[in-house]
């Protein structure tokens, strides 16, 4: 990120700076930027002004790149920008112009693939587009595979945090961004020391790129098919040659896009699988085993290799096998899938998988795997491990450790030879991951009828703590979910133990330490080091009275893997994720960039270091109170708002919709919820768009959003969005303020709030995929965040039918807490709210693209106007400004911070020349969120409002730091401009008395 502005900037008047169009290649139009000296010193020290130039390229922006005085950085366009773009003249429509945020990670976080190779976040950034992530599916029960829509980069615009669980792990990254709870997904600056986070225990190998050296190619397959008779007559040779070469598979090289499924293809096969040849024409058939589940998988992995004709089928066998020391009788149902291809058949014989009966043939792993990346060599071991690894278990008795994993094969006496060196090669391969394993073993088995004897030899892998979690963290297993399941909740309670007996230890040589010190008598001891959940008294006492000989072990209180496995995955099914603790979490200094993903799969999650992680406006009200009332009741009258109106991250409300009513929300706005009772039809005579914006698509939202936005109708949310009590305290236009029946000393009451989760995914969906259609338009941007499309394309009216239900939803949220606000003032006064004159003042949108006609060079066109953190403002006449304020103007709000003025402004004939009628919307950030809380103590700034005068409540932890004065321009100086350059006209300010915050 650029430091600062280092461009020109040409004074215009005291109010006025621009931006030269030459200042950089692609400028279509100049910037212009109101602010006084004192204000532009601080917009300045940052790079909005560079975003500001940026916007400038966009293609058919007219006029301006404009800037209120509250500019402040943003996700690709400023937070205080406005722009307009001819629609008839290829102007585009932009998610990033309209409002969106990100919640990110850091850049050394090891994001988990699909595929079982980590990369670090910060390497996606080019190739993001190819690459699949492992993602939860919470309603399957199953980590799934999902494709990114989205990559993104920025700096921190909130405080960094670090969190260290029980078992060990860590992870670092941005306070906003959600992790998978018990309550669902939580912003990480909402959980506390103690709180459980799920995670995927399973963490892969380091990915390494393979190179593009040929594996096979079109002789070897000729070679294979003349051996097998299929070349010499017949067009079997030139079919299959044909077939291969149609699905790009010939020459198969490490860096081929079919190789890692194949892979884990054939590692199954060597177990319980089989390739043959039969019939005259020689036939090949390949078969699998195993449950239905997991060979549904094998198919879609087939198929994402190029062979879809395969059927899955079952039938119920009577099996009898006989061994040297019994017979052993049995019924089961056996699965099995069918691939009837001979290519596929060929390919896989040509990759090294045996044909026919391995126990009877003498064979070894491909030597060309021995060359392939450790990424692509688990592959291959994981999918032999789901057919022949034995599951992770503990032993009989004794449920604290586990017996070592075994893996066993049959091979006839002829044979003995190659069994031994194929079970070496496969010792050799796990060594690569730091997996060991003790002597190759062998017994004889059986002798069948007709002498032929068969011998069992098996590879035992160590079972200590350090050799398992190699095995089932790094390799873990392909194709058998059950044995996937207990391998990742092994990891975690292998990583518990660790941490138990490490613990253990360290207390072992501390007691005595502590008590030969003299300065600790044993009940301090007791005290200091059984707060602990591991550490008993007894263990303390023989760690005096009895010292080991030996380490210590889990034992008595300590959970057995069993108690453990049941307890930590309650809620999560067997999808292998497991409930961790949060031992510590911390601020961090970071200066680096943090980066996120948005994934396609409707559960929008995926894999971080182990962690299962995944619009606003403003409304004003008036009353007929007067300071002297309030005041002995304010105290009261904060805590029932508080009480009253839900606030907070992911804090749902009473308001709840679900199918043909969320869709009548989503387009119908505050008439929706004017019908149910919250509110008066009044209010919506003074709402902007009388609070539903027309062209409003619900089937234009994905399913996350519509989730996302369940059950949040009349909540609040956090961080600058809050419920303000006021006092009229300075009035500038009596006859507006008369007209508006305002008055010196009377209370008002503001409320900021937007459309909750439901606008941040929409922005979230729209903001990627309009990435992936720059190329298709054609369209060059110098920022990826400012990624847009034409208006009049099919992409730029999905997002326009999506952005309406958004804004609609937000008039929703805000018509349905002022109905919460008057309900608490009801109840203090024991007044009804039309007594107490609790009427609406105004509505206004701060995020939002809307079609509107304005003057371009003496011509009036069809414009869509992006204003991104500012505020429509109309003059007086216009025909879009409610029947009561054509004579005064639009009324315009403008918010300050909690611990200084607010105002009401009314819209210009100027601001329709100069900025297509927009000022600011509030005071603008001079200090990130992460700053704030660095250098601001809560419950300091809590004191200090509360020697003003003003009451405040908040909910989230942190929120009172990031939005203390102090991280905020003065509002006062950002009206001042407004009014002075004449966009704006000032009609009364207020002061705050009491206010609510998420």
């Amino acid at each position: 990120m650029k430091e600062g502005w280092k461009g020109p900037l040409e004074k215009v008047d005291d109010y006025r700076w621009r931006i030269p169009r030459d200042y950089q290649p692609g400028m279509r139009v100049p910037g212009m930027i109101y602010a006084d000296e004192r204000l532009l010193k601080d917009i300045k020290k940052e790079q909005s002004l560079n975003q500001v130039a940026n916007v400038a390229t966009l293609p058919g922006i007219v006029k301006y790149s404009l800037a209120m005085p509250d500019i402040h950085w943003g996700y690709g366009m400023p937070i205080g920008g406005v722009a307009a773009t001819d629609v008839e003249e290829g102007g585009v429509i932009g998610a990033g112009l309209v409002g969106y945020d990100i919640n990110c990670l850091s850049g050394n976080s090891f994001i988990l693939n699909e595929l079982g190779y980590r990369i670090q976040i910060k390497h996606f950034q080019e190739d993001f587009y190819k690459r699949n992530l492992t993602c939860m599916d919470f309603n399957k029960e199953k980590a799934v595979s999902t494709e990114i829509a989205g990559f993104l980069k920025q700096k921190p615009k909130t405080a960094v945090l670090n969190v260290l669980t029980a078992t060990g792990r860590q992870i670092t990254a941005t306070e906003d961004h959600p992790f998978y709870t018990k309550d669902g997904m939580r912003k990480l600056g909402d959980l506390s020391i103690g709180d459980e986070v799920a995670i995927y225990p399973f963490e892969g190998v380091d990915y390494e790129e393979p190179n593009s050296e040929a594996i096979i190619d079109v002789e070897d397959i000729r070679k294979l098919l003349l051996r097998l008779g299929k070349g010499s007559r017949g067009s079997a040779l030139a079919q299959v040659l044909n077939h291969l070469k149609k699905k790009n598979i010939l020459p198969l090289r490490y860096d081929s896009p079919q190789l890692p499924y194949l892979l884990k293809v054939i590692g199954y096969c060597f177990g319980d699988g089989t390739v043959y040849f039969s019939g005259k024409g020689n036939k090949g058939v390949t078969c699998f085993y195993g449950e239905k589940e997991d060979l549904e998988q094998i198919k879609k992995d087939i198929a994402k290799a190029g062979f879809e004709k395969a059927g899955i089928y079952s039938r119920h066998r009577h099996h009898k096998i006989r061994t040297m020391y019994s017979v052993y009788e049995f019924d089961r149902n056996e699965t099995w899938l069918k691939v009837a291809s001979s290519s596929f058949a060929v390919l896989m014989a040509v990759l090294g998988t045996p044909m026919g009966n391995k126990c009877r043939q003498p064979y070894g792993l491909p030597k060309w795997l021995f060359k392939a990346p450790l990424w692509q060599k688990r592959l291959f071991l994981a999918g032999l491990f789901g057919a022949e690894l034995s599951s992770p278990k503990t032993m009989t008795g004794h449920g604290y450790n586990f017996y070592c994993p075994t893996l066993s094969m049959n091979k006839t006496q002829d044979c003995m030879e190659s069994g031994r060196e194929f079970l070496e090669e496969i010792a050799s391969l796990l060594s690569e991951f730091g997996v060991y394993a003790h002597r190759i073993s062998q017994r004889k088995e059986y002798v069948n009828k007709q002498g032929v004897i068969s011998y069992r030899f098996r590879l035992m892998a160590l079972n200590t703590t350090k050799n398992l979690l190699n095995l089932y963290s790094k390799v873990g297993f392909e194709y058998n979910e059950k044995r996937k399941f207990l391998a990742n909740i092994a990891i975690q309670y292998l990583n518990l133990k660790d941490r138990i007996i490490t613990e253990k230890k360290e207390v072992a040589a501390l007691v005595p330490k502590l008590v030969n010190s003299g300065s600790w008598d044993k009940k301090e001891i007791f005290n200091y080091l059984t707060a602990s959940p591991y550490i008993n008294e007894r263990f303390i006492e023989r760690s005096l009275y009895e010292p080991r000989k030996t380490k210590p072990r889990m034992w008595g209180e300590n959970p057995t893997f069993d108690e453990f496995a049941s307890s930590a995955t309650i809620g999560l099914g067997h999808c292998g994720m497991a409930w961790d603790r949060i031992d510590l979490i911390s601020n961090i200094d970071f200066d680096d960039w943090v980066y996120d993903f948005t994934v396609k799969h409707p559960h929008h999650n995926f894999v971080a270091n182990g962690f299962v992680v995944s619009n606003c406006g403003v409304r004003m009200m008036r009353t007929n109170l007067e300071l002297a009332e309030v005041q002995p009741r304010l105290t009261a009258l904060v805590n029932g708002l508080f009480s009253n109106v839900p606030c907070g991250v992911g804090v749902g409300g009473k308001i709840k919709t679900a199918g043909k009513d969320e869709e009548n929300l989503l387009v119908k706005g505050a008439r929706w919820a004017v019908e149910r009772g919250y509110g008066w039809k009044q209010d919506l005579e003074v709402t902007e768009e009388c609070g539903a914006l027309k062209g409003a698509d619900p089937s234009k939202l994905s399913e996350r959003a519509l989730e996302r936005g369940r059950g949040q109708a009349g909540t609040l949310g956090s961080g600058n969005h809050f419920v303000e009590i006021q006092v009229i305290d300075e009035i500038y236009d009596e006859q507006i303020c008369s007209r508006l029946n305002l008055a010196r000393g009377l209370i008002t009451i503001m409320i900021h709030s937007g459309s909750r989760g439901l606008g941040y995914q929409v922005c979230d969906d729209y903001a990627k995929s309009m990435v992936r259609s720059l190329a298709k338009y054609n369209i060059s941007v110098p920022d990826r965040q400012l990624a847009c499309v034409p208006v009049n394309s099919p992409e730029g009216k999905s997002y326009a039918g999506a952005m309406a239900c958004a804004a609609n939803y937000a008039w929703v949220n805000r018509q349905c807490l002022m109905h919460l606000t008057r309900e608490v003032f009801e109840r203090i006064f024991n007044k009804g709210p039309k007594e107490l004159g609790m009427d609406l003042i105004y509505d206004v949108a701060h995020n939002i693209a809307k079609f509107e006609k304005h003057k371009v060079n003496g011509k009036e066109k069809l414009l869509c106007v992006h204003r991104k953190g500012a505020t429509r403002a109309f003059p007086a006449g216009h025909p879009d400004i409610p029947a009561a304020y054509k004579e005064i103007g639009q009324p315009v709000i403008i918010p300050g911070d909690m611990g200084r003025n607010s105002y009401l402004l009314t819209g210009t004939e100027n601001a329709m020349k100069e900025t297509f009628g927009t000022v600011c919307h509030g005071a603008g950030r001079v200090m990130s969120r992460t700053a704030a809380v660095r250098s601001i103590k809560s419950w300091v700034l809590e004191k200090e409002l509360k020697d003003k005068g003003i009451i405040v409540r908040a909910r989230g932890r942190g929120t009172l730091a990031e939005e203390a004065p102090q991280a905020y321009k003065n509002v006062n100086d950002v009206v001042g401009v407004v009014h002075n350059a004449g966009i704006g006209k000032k009609i009364c300010r207020m002061r705050p008395l009491g206010v609510i915050k998420g």
